[in-house]
C-alpha cells in the first residue's frame, strides 16, 4: 500500500494514458461491450456506481491463447473527470473469458501512478503474448496462484504427455526482459517491507481483490 499523498490528475493525463495505451495496441470497451457484458450475465454492482468507467483490453493474436489483460483506469469518459475518492484504484488484470487468472496490485493515485500503471501494462500484455509453452508437451501453460505468501507462476498439467507424470513448472518471470524485471522487483520489494512492517505491528495482510467489494452474477450459467 502505498502511502503518498494523493495528487490531482487531469483529463490531459487520462488522454496520455489512453493514447499510451492504444499505441501498445489495447483498445477501449465500447459502451456497446460493456452493455452486452451486463445482459448476459445479468450483473448486479455492489454499491451505487455513478458513470462508467472505461476500461481497455488487449487480446494475444497467437491461436489457442485465449488470454485477455484488462485494464480499468479509475476515469468517467463520459463526464470527463477522475472517480471520487474512495472508487479510484486503478487495476491490471489478466482474464480468460469472464474468469481473472491474475491481479497485479491495485494502483492508486499517488506520485508515479500514470509511470506505473502503463508500465505494468506493457509488461502484463508482454506476458500475454509471451505465454510460455510446455518444455514437454509443448501446450500453452496456464497461470496459477499459489495463496499464502502470494505467488504467481506458470503450469502445465497435462500429466499424461509428460514424461515424469506430474506437472511442469515455469516462473511467473520466465522470459521477462531484464529492464522489465528491474521494474517489477521494485514494487514487490516495496510490497514486501509493507507486509513486514504490518506483521511486526501485529496486523494481517488482506490482499486488495478480496477486499474489494464483488459484482452479484445473476446468471452463472452464461459464463465464459
Amino acid at each position: 500500500m502505498e502511502t503518498v499523498e494523493k495528487f490531482i490528475l487531469t483529463e490531459d493525463d487520462f488522454l496520455f494514458i489512453e493514447r499510451q495505451l492504444l499505441d501498445m495496441g489495447f483498445r477501449e470497451n465500447t459502451k456497446f461491450d460493456s452493455a452486452r457484458l451486463f445482459e448476459r450475465l445479468n450483473l448486479i454492482p455492489p454499491r451505487k456506481i455513478t458513470g462508467r468507467e472505461v476500461s481497455y483490453f488487449y487480446k494475444s493474436h497467437a491461436q489457442g491463447n485465449n488470454y485477455t489483460v484488462i485494464i480499468h483506469v479509475t476515469y468517467l469518459k463520459a463526464s470527463k473527470k477522475w472517480r471520487d475518492k474512495g472508487t479510484d484504484a486503478a487495476w491490471c488484470l489478466i482474464a480468460e473469458g469472464d474468469q481473472a487468472k491474475y491481479f497485479a496490485k491495485p494502483f492508486l493515485r499517488t506520485k508515479g501512478f500514470i509511470l506505473k500503471l502503463l508500465r505494468y501494462a506493457w509488461v502484463t500484455k508482454w506476458k500475454v503474448d509471451h505465454r510460455p509453452l510446455c518444455r514437454e508437451c509443448h501446450n500453452f501453460m496456464d497461470i496459477n496462484r499459489k495463496i499464502d505468501p502470494r505467488q504467481y507462476y506458470w503450469i502445465c498439467r497435462n500429466n499424461e504427455r509428460h514424461e515424469a507424470g506430474t506437472p511442469v513448472f515455469e516462473s511467473w518471470d520466465s522470459g521477462l526482459p531484464l529492464k522489465a524485471t528491474k521494474f517489477v522487483s521494485i514494487r514487490r520489494a516495496y510490497t514486501a517491507r509493507y507486509h513486514k512492517k504490518l506483521k511486526k505491528e501485529g496486523k494481517t495482510v488482506t490482499p486488495a481483490r478480496k477486499i474489494r467489494k464483488q459484482w452479484e452474477i445473476k446468471n452463472p450459467e452464461n459464463l465464459a
